[in-house]
C-alpha cells in the first residue's frame, strides 16, 4: 500500500478548492473535469496546467495520523511536445480540514503530442487506490 519508508507530505487545501473537491467527489468512480481555477491554491503556480480532474473513492481509506483518503486529482500539463500527467490524493483530517499529498506519476504521465490516452486510466495508480497503486 503506502510506503513507510517514505512518509508523504500533506499540503492544506483552501477552503475555495476544498469545497468543490467535498462536494463533487460525493459520487465516487466518476470522474470530474474541473476548471483550473478550481486546483488548490498551491497547485495553481504550476506552469502549463491545461486540465484538472477529479475522482473519489468508493470508500476511504483511514490512515494513522486521523486523515482519511477520499480521492484522487490529475492535473496535466504542457511541456514542449509533452503533456505530463501528475496524480495527487487528497484527505480528510478529524478536524475536517482538507489536506491533499503527491505527485504520483504512474502510466501516462509523459504523453507525445497528438497521443491518446483516456483520462481515466490516469486514475487509481497511487498508493491508496484500489489498483494497487504505483
Amino acid at each position: 500500500m503506502v510506503d513507510r519508508a517514505k512518509p508523504l507530505k500533506w499540503h492544506t487545501v483552501d477552503s475555495a478548492a476544498a469545497h468543490v473537491l467535498t462536494t463533487v467527489t460525493n459520487s465516487p468512480g466518476v470522474v470530474y473535469p474541473m476548471a483550473t481555477s478550481e486546483l488548490p491554491e498551491r497547485l495553481q503556480g504550476m506552469p502549463g496546467v491545461s486540465s484538472y480532474y477529479v475522482s473519489g473513492y468508493t470508500s476511504g481509506q483511514c490512515l494513522p495520523q486521523g486523515f482519511t483518503v477520499g480521492g484522487e486529482l490529475v492535473v496535466a500539463r504542457a511541456d514542449g511536445a509533452l503533456t505530463k500527467n501528475y496524480q495527487f490524493v487528497f484527505a480528510m483530517s478529524s478536524e475536517r480540514q482538507v489536506y491533499f499529498a503527491g505527485p504520483f506519476k504512474g502510466f501516462g504521465h509523459h504523453v507525445s503530442s497528438g497521443q491518446q490516452v483516456s483520462v481515466e486510466s490516469l486514475f487509481n495508480q497511487t498508493p491508496f487506490s484500489t489498483k494497487g497503486g504505483g
